[in-house]
């Protein structure tokens, strides 16, 4: 487990300084009223009577950053600063009125005297990233700064600022408007302690240090972004710092919609739809990924209605199941989906069953002009300005969407995640990676699968960020053409998907891009290989269920490790039990953004809470002294073969470390003697057959039991794939169970 930690600071008490002088005050009497133009919202303002000495540490935005803070905090408080700062002939005049502490870094004991200094009584503050962010977001902690904190061992106050990215005096980002006037809030932490392992020394204290400065900082972040009380407050906020005009969606034509568009065509559907959907509760979305999607769900919330995200690979049987189980009477679908997808039996099939079956297409032809002036009107001066519902006021605790299991455990289970899941992840997400405004985010995933619909939809829009969509990531040629079109900078998807779509794509299609954000399966070396070695782009590897909202862990450009899923998300507490047999943890997890619980097909409509609030994700994990996680296996991905446990996740680790490239699949079959053995299924395509002996050559030089070996192996035509993009192992186990 990490050895830094956090725990709240008692109060602290040192002899009484001097009372600044006169100029002092006038000059923060004056720095508050300049700032009370920008109608600041302070939060947490009781922890500033905390007694000193303490350290207040802050983001970085502009270079209105120290003014504001000593408007607020007042000249007792010294401000640490960079000996080439500190003796500019502004600092040196500033100086003589407030207390500014300067570092050398190139003298590492200018930092021990500076922090006996702040120990002897003198309360400052820092700026941990030690410049203005670039992106919006937290940037890097330097290790110094972090020693300083470490070495002078008082509380540490954090301190988050926002609005003043959006200022004249901080530097120019793309996406980011310009203001005389921002929006202004600030969000003050309680105090706390800063724990390092004392047998931590040099370096691995230092950077021990500057990762719990800035797990602080992330923490102190998420909690000031979670702050929304719906999906369409937290979206009427972007609209009301970006504008009406900003791109929010564009689709492969380049139509776009803009964040004004978005919620007036969202304003027009819910009057539409309104008076045909009074009473019910749930509505299945049968929909791909395209940019009417945040609109129409935009309206269901505002009429106080719950998506059912439908998968349209699922068949009429299990998607009646899924209906039901939501309680969902009613499908909103289009028949240009019907067409390109040929649904029409299905769709026949739904509706044979009493299930109404409302066409996007049919539902345009109904909007009538006074609708659209009435929506205008709202839009500019009413309840959907301040995302209010038209039929009540959402909140935290309002289920948002149910999405649905893949029922390989039976009927499929439909997973109830609140405003306040989807609010906290997104929040969450914000607080640890930089993206932000002025991205342009391309997806391709299903918006049913979470993944999909947080990560590539919600995420970037309620970030203020550009999102390209595109209706299936199957189209493994169109979809490297279509980046290559619109140039975005992140790109969300799976291993089986960017390895599809890096070895149909161009070595520039893909030259835009500055990280690839992946998970639902593992990543293979061979597919970070591809993308690194054609596209330079480095594949950022996360981990996550559909019951988490769903991310749970994300590697980041700050902090990564290889061969793990990143480090835990802030606010997200973990719990590891020992699995018998397998040298790993079984992970559970607890924190805002799991599930308000599970609807099952035996009792329809009804929530059933995880216990305790823990969610049982069933992997089998470990966690390093640095907090990296890394993915052992499914725990029912275990074969027991002899008494002994083996991951098939390993030897589908095995044999693509063997045959790089070729899709491999490992089952569990029962075999009377040993318990179980394993089968290995290959999917080379059109390729060369591999030979099957080169997997046991790999076991011996990497010096692998015997035990790691398949007993079978069989080649197929075409690996059977989810909707995912992940191995269809129960079809799998059927195809040879059967055979």
């Amino acid at each position: 487990m990490p050895a830094a930690r956090f725990r709240e600071s008692p109060a602290m008490t040192v002899a009484p300084r001097p009372a600044p002088p006169f100029a002092a005050r006038l000059l923060q009497w004056v720095l508050r009223l300049i700032f009370s133009l920008l109608r600041p919202k302070v939060t947490g303002a009781e922890h500033l009577a905390t007694p000193g000495p303490v350290i207040f540490a802050a983001n970085h935005q502009s270079l209105l950053d120290g003014p504001m803070l000593l408007s607020i905090l007042g000249p007792d408080t010294a401000f640490v600063m960079t000996n080439l700062w500190a003796e500019t002939p502004l600092m040196r005049r500033i100086g003589k009125l407030v207390p500014i502490l300067a570092t050398d870094p190139s003298k590492p004991m200018s930092i021990k005297t500076l922090a006996r200094r702040i120990r002897e009584g003198q309360s400052c503050v820092i700026f941990p990233e030690g410049r203005i962010t670039a992106t919006g977001a937290l940037m890097k902690v330097y290790p110094g700064t972090a020693w300083l904190v470490d070495q002078a061992d008082v509380p540490v106050i954090p301190i988050h600022l926002e609005g003043l990215e959006f200022s004249r005096q901080s530097r120019p980002k793309r996406g980011f408007p310009r203001r005389w006037f921002p929006r202004l809030r600030v969000s003050i932490g309680a105090p706390q302690r800063i724990h390092i392992d004392p047998e931590l020394k040099g370096k691995a204290r230092r950077e021990q240090a500057a990762r719990a400065v800035g797990d602080l900082l992330e923490m102190q972040r998420y909690r000031a972004l979670d702050r929304f009380h719906s999906l369409p407050h937290a979206l009427a906020s972007t609209l009301a710092d970006f504008g009406r005009g900003r791109t929010a969606l564009l689709d492969p034509s380049a139509n776009i919609t803009t964040h004004g568009k978005m919620h007036l065509t969202a304003d027009v559907l819910a009057r539409t739809l309104g008076p045909e959907l009074r009473g019910q509760k749930t509505l299945g979305l049968l929909l791909p990924t395209a940019t009417a999607v945040p609109a129409m769900m935009l309206a269901l919330w505002r009429m106080g209605i719950t998506p059912a995200m439908l998968n349209p690979t699922l068949g009429p049987g299990p998607m009646k199941t899924c209906l039901a189980t939501a309680e969902a009477s009613t499908i909103l679908t289009s028949t240009a989906m019907i067409d390109q997808l040929k649904l029409h039996a299905v769709i026949a099939d739904l509706e044979a069953a009493g299930i109404r079956v409302i066409r996007a297409e049919d539902l345009r032809a109904r909007i009538t002009t006074g609708t659209k002036l009435q929506a205008l009107a709202s839009a500019r001066f009413g309840a959907a300005r301040k995302g209010r519902a038209l039929h009540g006021t959402p909140t935290r605790d309002t289920p948002a969407v149910i999405l649905f299991t893949s029922g390989t455990e039976g009927a499929p289970k439909g997973v109830v995640l609140t405003h306040g899941n989807l609010l906290a992840n997104i929040a969450q997400l914000r607080a640890r990676t930089d993206i932000n405004a002025g991205d342009r985010i391309f997806t391709a995933l299903p918006v049913f699968h979470s993944f999909g619909l947080t990560g590539g939809v919600l995420l970037p829009l309620v970030a203020g960020a550009e999102v390209v969509c595109y209706p299936s990531p199957l189209h493994y040629r169109i979809i490297p053409e279509t980046a290559y079109y619109h140039q975005p900078t992140i790109i969300f998807g799976t291993d089986s998907f960017l390895s599809g779509w890096g070895r149909r794509a161009h070595d520039y299609d893909f030259a835009s891009l500055r990280a690839a954000i992946a998970g639902a399966e593992p990543i293979k070396q061979a597919t970070r290989d591809l993308w690194s070695r054609r596209f330079g782009v480095r594949i950022l590897e996360g981990y996550g269920a559909t019951e988490t909202a769903p991310v749970l862990s994300l590697n980041t450009p700050i902090s990564s490790r290889d061969g793990s899923v990143g480090r835990l998300l802030p606010a997200i507490e973990p719990r590891l039990d020992p699995i018998e047999g397998v040298d790993a943890f079984r992970l559970s997890v607890r924190g805002p953004n799991i599930m308000a619980g599970y609807i099952r097909a035996t009792a329809p409509g009804v929530i059933e809470p995880p216990e305790g609030g823990w969610y049982d994700t069933g992997d089998a994990v470990t966690l390093n002294a640095e907090g990296f996680l890394t993915i052992r296996g499914r725990i029912k991905r275990f074969a027991k073969i002899g008494g002994e446990m083996v991951s098939l996740a390993a030897i589908e680790a095995l044999a693509e470390r063997t045959w790089p490239g070729v899709p491999a699949a490992a089952i569990a079959l029962p075999d009377p003697r040993k318990g179980n053995r394993v089968l290995l299924a290959l999917a080379p395509g059109v390729g060369k057959p591999p030979e099957t002996s080169a997997l046991q050559a790999r076991a011996r030089s990497e010096g692998l039991a015997e035990i790691m070996l398949p007993s079978r192996i069989e080649i197929l035509p075409k690996m059977p794939m989810l909707a995912s993009g992940k191995p269809d192992y129960p079809a799998l186990t059927k195809q040879f169970t059967e055979s």
